[in-house]
């Protein structure tokens, strides 16, 4: 008898179960030899286990690591350069490189100054520099005619090379050094992929950080010399902070003593103060200020806030870069052409963050290489709680030598906040300029009556627009700063105080006091291209629609209040696509430096009330776009029927036409071929308060498919039906004859297409006009489709042609099918003629139903297309009951019909 035998399984189980705590420390206690060959100094650890420690034991007998219940090592933003340009690309200023450390453990070792780490090491390079073309300028086109401009900054395209390196090593709490290696993969910054990387990360974090101690500094190396070169990085230290004593504040300044409080009253949030501090701030050097400058060294026109840290009772600590350039991004750490680190608290009583600081220098070769230098800087920063046509920031602040007066101090202020939706209690606007706004207003007619409805109070939303220059090149934005003495956050009117109760009835007046943020691309002098921005204010006429401003913009360092701006907007039931008119004008003489020529200006767009109508009709059109293609499928369906029923009648349909047909349901699934199995073809937006536009894109394609389906096969059942016998010559020799018209006369109409093509993206356009940079042209596809739409108009004048040849009367179409077809293509136009006269066309118009990237669409195609399919209806529903050439003026007019032969033989 065979023994048993016994299944091995459950006892290897059992071996691996209790092999797995021991297999665990001895991995853990075993550093890899990379490291012990690249970190000698950081000798590797074993981590502490739990298990036998009966407070930690969990039960079950198993041993643990122990986990740091806070990670102190990571890094959220930092900068480093070198590398090489073929993994990161150029080191420009403008787009700094970056890298981030996220650590994803930190475990306890034997060694109570060791921590074991596991970290993400991403590092980003910048994109490419792109090059403008010779001479430094871009090229553009405005009414015919070629423009330069040369950028303010250069433009930076392509790819950003980034590597993630995933890393393994020690961290020794006493000396503040991190030492790890592991391999990196990713992408160059011209797009190869790159893979397993190896590296080693050293970086020394300092313990603890202070004001004098404030940067994360180390480097990467790849430990084979062909992969990289050696990058150096650099890193405001995020945690572990020590502050010291606190920081004093100046005696109060005259701008600082309305400070506004930007919590609130309430408990100091350090949120709040990085979103009042985020944006740039113009120094000013008057009053003083240049003797701050040359003792601080610094000259620069604007002031970033980069990093602020804070702590629960207010103390502060901020990094502070300077530039003279204003498009910095909040999201890189900053390494420009001076820097400041600072520390301090935040006084609540005065409403004012008070710092002090010491300078940043180099302390090597490289960009990333920095120390902190000398101290005995002075920094404070408060929130205005008065605005004027000057004077519009969001935040002030005073930077000075404390050797030095508080008043010898550079002044900086935030750039102007147009929208700003974040605390604006406490702020009033205070105007200025208003009186002088009223007289230009009365002398220069302007305050004639006008008929209609115009934007007031309750549609304060439309005060704000975009513009364009109709000579030259340039476009802006206009929004409403303050209207009477409520603030325009962007989206409402804001009551800026609890005090404000004659706010409702000031805007029940049929002249309301007005302020205006400008910004502005353009040229001034049409050879400067520049960016400006104009503050202003004045008066705004509801019952006129008027709007009258004086503003004022800074040239240099010196203010320019000499300029008007007047515009009119139209009724607020025009159906003009010009809703504003106005000009910019300089009050100076033309002698006067300061003098330029007044500027026309225009706007297209619609207004709050339109655009809601707007979105109703995007929802009716997508309705009917899904019934226009549910009837053609209905309506093939029913020829398929006749078919059935009338045998006859498959021969003496026409080829061509049926193939026309199947072409035009045929060319929108291929175009959208891909689209149409993606799962995002669903595509819901949500624009206002109550409607939803809902596009099924998929619906509408199957439908099309399913009718092109049945379009083929109605193709396949004439084919056949003709090629059933030879008996049909006749019908073969007419159908050739159709093709000989037809085809030339397409052919002509797709040359003459091309040719409206090209002249057509010559002309100027309205969206031109905005952009003001090269006209938006259709490609020659798109209108090619559009032309195709015109021969799918005419789909019955091959069977027209083909009844005059072939003499038939036949009914070979059913009523259904040819008069509900010949309606599906000409309902679109007369829609476009409803749409035309109760719709204001929008900048892009969004047109789902009656495209013109679908047919010809104008005033004259409108009449002429319909007309012709009713025409071609009528010659066929007469042909098919009077015979084909009933119309023709000829003796000699046959009617011939075809008859069934039967191919059965007699018994």
């Amino acid at each position: 008898m065979a023994s048993p035998r016994t299944n091995p399984a459950p006892c290897l189980l059992l071996l691996v179960v209790a092999l797995l705590p021991i297999h665990a420390a001895l991995s853990a206690a075993a550093p890899s030899p990379a490291y012990s060959t690249h970190c000698p100094a950081l000798p590797a650890a074993a981590d502490l286990l739990r298990g036998n420690d009966k407070d930690n034991d969990d039960g079950d007998g198993s041993a643990h690591t122990l986990q740091v219940s806070s990670p102190t090592l990571q890094l959220s933003t930092g900068y480093f350069s070198g590398g090489g340009e073929r993994l990161f690309g150029p080191d420009p200023s403008f787009r700094p490189r970056s890298f981030s450390l996220l650590p994803s453990s930190v475990l306890r070792t034997a060694d109570p100054n060791l921590l074991h780490v596991t970290a993400a090491l991403t590092v980003s390079g910048g994109r490419r520099p792109f090059l403008p073309p010779r001479g430094g300028r871009h090229l553009f086109q405005v009414d015919g005619q070629t423009h330069r401009f040369r950028p303010r900054l250069p433009r930076f395209v392509g790819r950003r090379g980034t590597l993630t390196f995933e890393l393994d090593g020690y961290y020794s709490s006493a000396s503040g050094d991190l030492c790890m290696v592991g391999s990196g993969s990713g992408r160059a910054a011209d797009g190869t992929p790159v893979r397993l990387v190896p590296a080693v990360l050293r970086l020394r974090f300092p313990s603890p950080a202070n004001l004098t101690s404030s940067f994360v500094t180390g480097r990467l190396q790849s430990t084979d010399s062909d992969s990289f070169d050696p990058v150096s990085l650099l890193a405001y230290a995020e945690e572990g902070y020590a502050y010291a004593e606190s920081a004093s504040c100046p005696q109060v300044t005259p701008a600082a003593r309305s400070a506004r409080d930007v919590f609130d009253g309430r408990n100091f949030s350090c949120s709040n103060l990085k979103s009042a501090l985020k944006t740039a701030f113009r120094l000013d050097y008057a009053n003083g200020g240049q003797l701050a400058a040359s003792s601080l060294g610094i000259h620069q026109r604007y002031m970033f806030v980069n990093r602020i840290h804070c702590a629960a009772d207010g103390a502060v600590r901020a990094y502070v870069a300077f530039s003279n350039v204003s498009d910095f991004s909040m999201y890189y750490f900053m390494v420009g052409e001076k820097a400041i680190v600072a520390e301090g608290f935040w006084d609540q009583n005065a409403n004012r963050l008070c710092l002090k600081g010491c300078h940043v220098v180099n302390s090597g070769p490289s960009r990333a290489e920095l120390a902190v230098g000398e101290c005995g800087i002075g920094m404070s920063f408060w929130f205005p709680a008065l605005w004027s046509i000057q004077e519009r920031s969001i935040s002030a602040g005073l930077v000075w030598n404390t050797s030095l007066k508080s008043e010898e101090g550079i002044v900086g202020h935030s750039n102007a906040a147009p929208n700003f939706r974040g605390n604006i209690a406490g702020l009033k606007y205070n105007y200025t300029k208003v009186d002088e706004a009223k007289k230009y207003y009365k002398e220069s007619g302007l305050n004639k009556a006008r008929k209609g409805k115009f934007p007031d109070s309750s549609s304060y939303r439309d005060l704000a627009f975009r513009f364009y220059l109709r000579k030259g090149s340039g476009s802006g934005y206009a929004s409403p700063v303050t209207i009477g003495s409520m603030l325009y956050d962007g989206n409402s009117l804001v009551v800026p105080t609890l005090f404000s109760r004659n706010a409702t009835m000031e805007m029940k007046q049929k002249v309301l006091n007005v302020s205006y943020d400008i910004y502005y691309v353009g040229n001034w002098s049409l050879e400067t291209f520049s960016r400006q921005h104009i503050s202003a204010e004045g008066v705004y006429d509801t019952e006129t629609g008027t709007l009258s401003l004086v503003a004022c913009r800074e040239v240099n360092v010196s203010s320019d209040c000499k300029i008007m701006l007047t515009a009119q907007f139209a009724t607020l039931d025009a159906k003009a696509t010009q809703h504003v008119q106005g000009k910019i004008k300089s009050l100076r003489e033309k002698t006067d430096p300061l003098f330029f020529e007044t500027l026309d200006i225009a706007s297209y767009g619609m207004y709050t009330d339109q655009v809601e109508k707007s979105i109703w009709r995007m929802d009716l059109e997508s309705t009917m776009a899904l019934i226009s293609m549910t009837l053609s499928c209905i309506f093939i369906a029913v020829q398929l029927f006749h078919v059935k029923k009338v045998p006859e009648a498959l021969p003496a349909m026409s080829i061509t036409m049926l193939v026309v047909l199947a072409s035009g349901y045929m060319i929108p699934l291929v175009l959208n071929f891909e689209a149409l199995f993606k799962n995002n073809n669903k595509q819901t937006f949500q624009f206002s308060d109550g409607g939803w536009l809902e596009v099924n894109e998929v619906m509408v394609r199957i439908i099309t498919m399913v009718t092109f389906l049945l379009q083929l096969r109605l193709l396949q059942l004439a084919w056949s039906g003709r090629s059933v016998d030879g008996s049909k010559h006749e019908i073969w020799v007419a159908e050739k004859k159709v093709l000989w018209i037809c085809l030339p006369l397409y052919i002509l109409g797709g040359v003459v297409a091309s040719v409206v093509h090209v002249r057509s993206n010559h002309r100027g356009r309205m969206l031109r006009h905005v952009a003001r940079i090269m006209p938006v042209r259709h490609a020659f596809w798109e209108d090619l489709v559009s032309y195709g739409g015109l021969i799918l108009d005419g789909f019955l004048l091959p069977q027209v042609i083909l009844n005059v040849f072939s003499a038939s009367k036949v009914r070979a179409l059913s009523p259904g099918f040819y008069i509900g077809s010949a309606l599906i293509r000409a309902l679109p136009h007369v829609y476009d003629v409803f749409r035309a006269r109760h719709f204001v066309p929008s900048l892009r118009p969004s047109y789902i139903y009656a495209s013109s990237h679908d047919d010809l669409f104008s005033l004259a195609w409108d009449i002429v297309i319909p007309c012709g399919a009713v025409l071609l209806a009528l010659l066929l529903f007469f042909q098919q009951r009077l015979g084909g050439t009933f119309f023709l003026c000829s003796k000699n007019r046959k009617s011939s019909e075809y008859e069934m032969v039967s191919t059965a033989t007699s018994p």
